[in-house]
């Protein structure tokens, strides 16, 4: 061999770039090996695992829709509902209920407050003076033009005497008149005797007709006043007529009554007096003055309201209030008066025995709701006039009978 030969023979042989083509038995065993492997350990083929792929977007689609179809609470929320319903279903609000609680109150307050009853029978007791105040300066203060006062000396109580301007500068725009004349308004219980000292004096009698006992009269109270017609500089005699009437028929809008009436003088003790007005409040002076009662029957009639069975009220404006008695626990210098928590109201002494309790309740009677309440009222009359009525033909009925038994037969 030559030497060329051996070179060559010693040389690595070189692969082939040629690739080599697979035959049919070679690409079969591919697939069956491939298939092996895709069933792994649980033995799914991948048609299996296709199918449940599948399946699982099919649930997760009708979930979707399903939701889709619910309405959620938060929509329902946005129109002013607390849980799904429809919107002609319970939509009234809800009335917050009333909390009572219990306060202290001492007893000496039982003779404190406008409606503190004083007459013949029942004593005042002095308390609070300090709220008079002077009708003279009030009117300068507010440059009050609408009525006069006779004397710089003459008080009220300011809340009664805020009622009182109020209700004359109505009177003025009303009515055109500007003469009402303030005569006498609180009076302490020295000025009271003077005044009864006189009176016997005059009169030459040993008790006075005309005016009321020291300690027991309502102009002590700082709630009560005497008026009467300033025109041309002199003084003249007021009997509530005429243009006069308005005050009347409007008192009980700002809280007044007519005190002392001809038609009540057997209760009050007292002979009518048109010129003398007291102060009780706005919703008392409606139902007294609607009622045809005195303050003597109105306090009486409050003791059959107590804090479990309260009087209601519609004020002339439609304002709702409640009222009820307390009655003065005498075995302790204090009572535990029942009263709101959530609702304003007020205490009063009767001056008697205990406490009157005014709630306002918030409430305003629509017009709809007093003519309901008118018309049942007419419905209860005439179902009494009609009961009359049938009693009283019955009792014809049985008279003509008793007559015809009486006639001898023929």
């Amino acid at each position: 061999m030559s030497q060329e030969q051996k070179k060559q023979a010693r040389r690595k042989p070189q692969k082939s770039t040629r690739q080599t083509v697979p035959d049919a038995s070679q690409n079969a065993e591919k697939k069956r090996s491939t298939l092996r492997r895709t069933r792994g350990s649980g033995g799914k083929t991948a048609a299996q695992v296709i199918v449940s792929i599948a399946l699982v977007g099919v649930v997760g689609y009708a979930c979707y829709q399903m939701y889709q179809s619910f309405t959620p609470i938060e929509q329902e929320l946005d129109t002013g509902t607390l849980s799904v319903m429809s919107a002609t279903e319970n939509t009234e609000p809800a009335t917050e209920a009333t909390v009572y609680e219990n306060i202290s109150v001492e007893n000496t307050q039982v003779y404190a407050g406008n409606l503190i009853l004083v007459n013949n029978d029942y004593g005042y007791t002095e308390n609070n003076t300090d709220e008079i105040t002077s009708i003279y300066s009030y009117k300068t203060d507010h440059e009050v033009t609408s009525y006069y006062v006779s004397g710089s000396e003459i008080g009220l109580r300011l809340e009664p005497l805020e009622a009182l301007t109020e209700m004359l500068d109505d009177f003025y725009v009303a009515t055109g008149h500007d003469d009402i004349i303030i005569l006498s308004g609180y009076r302490t219980n020295e000025q009271q005797q003077e005044l009864y000292d006189e009176d016997l004096e005059q009169t030459g009698l040993d008790y006075s007709e005309r005016v009321s006992v020291p300690g027991y009269s309502e102009h002590e109270t700082g709630y009560a006043l005497d008026v009467s017609i300033y025109q041309d500089g002199y003084v003249m005699d007021y009997d509530s007529t005429g243009d006069y009437d308005w005050i009347d028929q409007n008192c009980a809008k700002y809280g007044y009554i007519l005190r002392y009436t001809e038609e009540k003088t057997d209760v009050t003790g007292i002979q009518a007096e048109e010129w003398h007005y007291r102060y009780v409040g706005e919703s008392h002076a409606t139902y007294i003055m609607d009622n045809d009662l005195c303050l003597e029957e109105y306090i009486t009639l409050l003791e059959n309201y107590t804090s479990d069975n309260h009087l209601k009220i519609t004020n002339w404006d439609g304002e709702v209030y409640e009222v009820y008695y307390v009655p003065a626990d005498t075995s302790a210098d204090t009572t535990y008066v029942l009263v709101p928590s959530n609702q304003s109201y007020t205490i009063s002494g009767n001056n008697v025995d205990g406490f009157i309790v005014t709630v306002d309740t918030g409430e305003i009677q629509t017009y709809e709701e007093a003519s309901s309440e008118d018309d049942a009222d007419d419905a209860e009359d005439d179902t009494t006039d009609d009961a009359e009525e049938g009693t009283a033909i019955a009792d014809e009925a049985d008279s003509a009978e008793d007559d015809a038994q009486a006639e001898p037969e023929a």
